[in-house]
């Protein structure tokens, strides 16, 4: 009989259980999916690391001789040829310039004893296919740092057999045995290949990392040898004892340009952040949720109970024990509680794969099939049930453990709390009706205190969701859209340059500026160009400036804190050059600092000559055969909009998760309040309150909490954000979060629109409670 009571009072409340529901099963959802969806990567993706021996840090290295090394005899004679690079200096005795890196992999290793040093050779690969900007990374072989671990198929083995990443194969219909056509020449692709300091395909300091249209290739030694591609240099590095600090400060290691570690290198080591990150992010979320479950489902107890209380009562007095009593009630929230973790367990199970898939879109790593795990069924459900359950059982003790006679009249608190005394104190002077409106609302703290903190979740959430909005474009194309060129075409060094098309202009580029010790690119632009202008972040046309000093990117500013006015030292060869900050270009792809292309050619060639330039912009496609490179600016654009694409959606399931949060929290506390003031809303209608008023008394003085709520979140929402994105520029991420002061009224205008839905069906409850009846049964 008392099961059947419960389970018809539990069947009135169904509207409150399924937003219950909806919070529990989130709850389990993400910690679920994160999990086995981290999980069918994680443990191959450590495996591949260790067996193919990733590099610990990677030494980033001139691509030119030193001052030093061009005062020895023998690098003499190519300084006095012209030959500066590394590049050429393969092409012109590659006997030598192996001896030379053998040179600066002693140089270092006896600087930093335990280490060991392999160079890596990596050639750059434009191609179309078909007529889009496609780009590859070519990487030789090594011996034992950074192998290349072929997932399917084998090796190249033939100078016509290349092996590419799967995942590119899958999205251009390619597969193993299928030909593959480069510059001209068809190549048959023998295998899928992955390399260790590849994880993601960045190729460059650009945020491109569409899988579709980048990829790595493998070749025999004498195919990748015979490509005509510039090539570049690094050594790649491991600890052979302990790790230890690493330095070159030695005049034998000044061809060394940065040491990064794997784990704060984006293109190696993304993937740990990405993992622990997506760890901590998935506990910590499902912790909050769950929290907020248990307590919410506390109060739904709590209020169960004390409606109860007369009967429960009644049902003391004629000699029940507290079990019998509670067991109804305990076991009905507890297997709802049940089933919904599992439910939430099933369909974020369910989702792991698709989460997994949607990691492959980015990362270039081996996977396997995802298995269910004891731990994980464990810590997401048995666990946050352990709580539920011991939080329940003591509510329902606390309750029973009342006398009959106490239980037979109603509960009257005569408490005050911190948030009661406070309203009371700021109402001193208004009107009875006014100080019942605002003080009912904070008489619970616990209430108060889930309703505040679903408030200041979802402000976050959705803040945090808008000022993402085209992150990804910013961080990739949306400077390449305000320039007005379409080609940026690059002059082979070793070749006559060409004629300059009517419709081009030069520009200088020299990729091995320095700052504070990291690498910045150099860039020399005419002060009038018509096609490459330069914009700070009120839009401001601001290319003129470098006429009387430099423009620094965006990204400069945010992670060196150097702002307009400040004299820096930039570095080129074995010299500094002062130079003074004119204008900060809204620009975040690289370290980047603008020159007059006069000016930097001057500078690059000791006063000789002020026509340098390395390449061209264009309005038309130049011939290829005259140029070592052409790329197309349309072409790179459309590299981004994969991932333009994945922004988008994470922006809306955000802001839908967070919606779909708090509407479930404003509608339950809102329905609690109802059930909790009865008695008061029968009283306020005897009095002669209309269906308006006692609305307006009992459920609008949230609306003004929800916007105090909204208002103080506002703050805390954007100095948690400002937090985050110093937190990772420190650590070299840019995060170009951009605040438009109209998200704020989108954010509150979503936040009101869940508050009206909320309370629109707790509105309708208290135009139907019966008058008569309350009062009857509070006065029993």
């Amino acid at each position: 009989m008392l099961l059947k009571n419960v389970r018809r009072t539990l069947s009135k409340k169904w509207m409150q259980l399924t937003a219950i529901s909806i919070i529990i099963i989130l709850s389990s959802f993400i910690y679920t999916m994160m999990f086995y969806g981290i999980s069918g990567i994680e443990e191959p993706t450590e495996t591949f690391l260790e067996e193919y021996n990733q590099e610990d840090f990677a030494v980033e290295m001139m691509n030119q001789l030193t001052e030093r090394e061009i005062q020895t005899s023998e690098d003499a004679a190519f300084s006095e040829e012209g030959l500066f690079t590394l590049h050429h200096m393969k092409q012109a005795d590659d006997a030598f310039f192996y001896e030379l890196m053998e040179e600066r992999i002693e140089a270092f290793e006896e600087e930093n004893d335990g280490t060991r040093l392999e160079l890596r050779e990596i050639k750059e690969i434009h191609f179309d296919d078909p007529g889009a900007g496609h780009k590859a990374m070519a990487l030789k072989d090594s011996e034992t740092i950074n192998r290349s671990f072929i997932q399917e198929g084998r090796k190249p083995e033939e100078e016509n057999h290349i092996a590419l990443t799967k995942i590119y194969a899958d999205k251009n219909g390619l597969d193993i045995g299928d030909s593959f056509t480069l510059h001209g020449e068809d190549y048959t692709i023998t295998g899928f290949v992955l390399f260790p300091d590849y994880t993601l395909p960045m190729f460059d300091d650009s945020f491109t990392l569409d899988t579709g249209m980048q990829t790595l290739f493998l070749f025999t030694d004498e195919t990748y040898e015979a490509l005509s591609e510039d090539e570049e240099f690094r050594l790649a590095g491991i600890w052979t004892n302990a790790e230890t600090a690493l330095t070159y400060e030695s005049g034998d290691t000044d061809f060394v340009v940065q040491i990064i570690d794997t784990e704060t290198n984006f293109r190696s080591g993304a993937i740990y952040d990405e993992l622990s990150s997506g760890k901590i992010m998935a506990l910590g979320l499902s912790i909050f949720i769950a929290s907020i479950a248990v307590i919410i489902v506390s109060l739904m107890m709590h209020n169960l109970l004390q409606a109860e209380r007369g009967q429960i009562g009644i049902l003391k007095a004629l000699g029940y024990s507290r079990t019998k009593i509670a067991l109804p009630y305990y076991l009905s929230l507890m297997l709802l509680a049940f089933f919904m973790l599992v439910l939430g367990y099933i369909f974020g199970f369910l989702s792991a794969e698709p989460l997994k898939n949607l990691y492959l879109e980015f990362y270039l790593l081996p996977e396997v099939p995802i298995a269910q795990q004891l731990e994980v069924f464990s810590a997401a459900i048995l666990v946050p049930f352990f709580f539920f359950a011991a939080v329940s059982a003591l509510i329902i003790s606390r309750i029973l453990g009342e006398q009959p006679l106490e239980l037979l009249n109603p509960k009257e608190s005569h408490s005050i709390n911190f948030l009661t005394r406070f309203v009371s104190r700021m109402l001193r002077g208004a009107r009875g009706s006014v100080k019942f409106k605002y003080l009912h609302a904070v008489r619970s703290t616990g209430s108060f205190l889930i309703f505040f903190l679903g408030i200041m979740f979802a402000t976050i959430l959705i803040l945090f969701a808008f000022m993402m909005n085209g992150m990804m474009e910013r961080l990739t194309t949306e400077h390449l859209e305000k320039t007005g060129y379409q080609y940026e075409a690059y002059l082979d060094p070793l070749s006559e340059a060409p004629g300059i098309p009517e419709d081009a202009e030069k520009f200088l580029v020299y990729p091995y500026g320095s700052f504070k010790g990291e690498n910045v690119v150099l860039q020399g632009l005419e002060p009038g160009n018509d096609l490459h202008h330069l914009y700070d972040e009120n839009g401001n046309d601001i290319t003129r400036e470098i006429e009387d000093g430099v423009v620094i990117s965006e990204t400069m500013r945010m992670k060196f804190g150097v702002d307009i006015g400040d004299t820096i030292l930039i570095g080129m060869d074995q010299e500094e050059v002062e130079v003074t900050v004119r204008g900060v270009a809204e620009e975040y792809v690289s370290d980047k600092v603008y020159f007059a292309r006069e000016t930097l050619s001057l500078i690059l060639t000791d006063e000789q000559s002020a026509e340098l330039y390395s390449g061209i912009y264009s309005l038309s496609s130049p011939p290829d055969a005259d140029f070592a490179a052409v790329i197309s600016k349309e072409g790179l654009i459309d590299q981004n909009e994969s991932l333009e694409g994945y922004m988008y959606l994470m922006t809306n399931i955000m802001v839908g998760g967070s919606g779909i949060i708090a509407a479930s929290i404003l509608f339950v506390l809102t329905s609690f309040t109802v059930e909790k003031n009865y008695y008061a809303i029968s009283l306020l209608k005897v009095m002669g309150y209309n269906r308006r008023e006692v609305n307006g008394m009992i459920l609008n003085s949230y609306f003004v909490y929800a916007l105090l709520s909204y208002l103080i979140s506002i703050p805390i929402a954007l100095l948690i954000l400002r937090l985050m994105v110093a937190f990772f520029a420190g650590y070299g991420v840019i995060l170009p979060l951009r605040f438009e002061p109209v998200s704020l009224g989108i954010t509150l205008g979503i936040l009101l629109l869940i508050f009206f839905i909320s309370t629109y069906l707790s509105r309708r409850k208290i135009n139907r409670i019966p008058l008569q009846e309350v009062l009857k049964k509070y006065h029993e």
